[in-house]
């Protein structure tokens, strides 16, 4: 199977680091393809112009666009993993979906119904959080996130989300339970690629 992971965090060495290391482990160690895009270490330009968006309009895209087209399209799975700021996906991660989630690629339009153009695509989202996961949970913020980027992004494209991992209380997390969680990074993992 041929993974596709698009690491929204800016910093390898966050946590969220620590879980692409470990997912990446995981499915290598079961001899699946796997291909990663650091945002910000790949230095991803985010910012989508007036040009770039009339040109997609006519199906016309950026070399470096059109290169993420087909990563998506070779892969089986997308797998987002992002810590959440300010309600939703870093601003670079934001900036990615508006370039490459692109008119023509992603979706077309019916007059003002879209026409999801991903729809042999499945998708998984691995996201962090400073609010404990109780907390979050409860305040309906979870339902809220997984709701919007599922409805928004991926039905939308016709992609299929398939399994959500949220670690929430991360910046305070002991040792202990970071290791906890990673064992539920290696557990949710393996439950994909089954």
């Amino acid at each position: 199977m041929n993974y596709f992971i698009i690491f929204m965090h800016p910093s390898e060495d966050s946590f969220n680091g620590a879980i692409l290391r470990e997912l990446t482990t995981q499915l290598e160690r079961e001899n699946h393809d796997v291909n990663v895009l650091k945002l910000s270490i790949d230095c991803f330009h985010p910012f989508l112009s007036i040009e770039e968006y009339e040109a997609s309009l006519q199906g016309v895209y950026p070399p470096i666009i059109a290169q993420e087209h087909e990563k998506i399209r070779q892969a089986d799975r997308l797998i987002f993993i992002f810590p959440l700021w300010w309600g939703g996906f870093p601003a670079i991660g934001k900036g990615y979906i508006d370039r490459v989630f692109s008119y023509g690629f992603a979706y077309e339009l019916d007059g003002e119904k879209p026409i999801p153009l991903l729809k042999d695509k499945k998708a998984s989202l691995i996201f962090t959080t400073g609010t404990p996961e109780s907390d979050f949970k409860t305040s309906g913020l979870y339902k809220h996130t997984v709701e919007l980027i599922n409805k928004s992004i991926f039905q939308f494209c016709g992609i299929t989300l398939e399994g959500v991992l949220h670690f929430g209380d991360v910046i305070q997390a002991s040792e202990e339970t970071r290791l906890k969680m990673l064992q539920a990074t290696r557990e949710f993992t393996n439950k994909l690629s089954s």
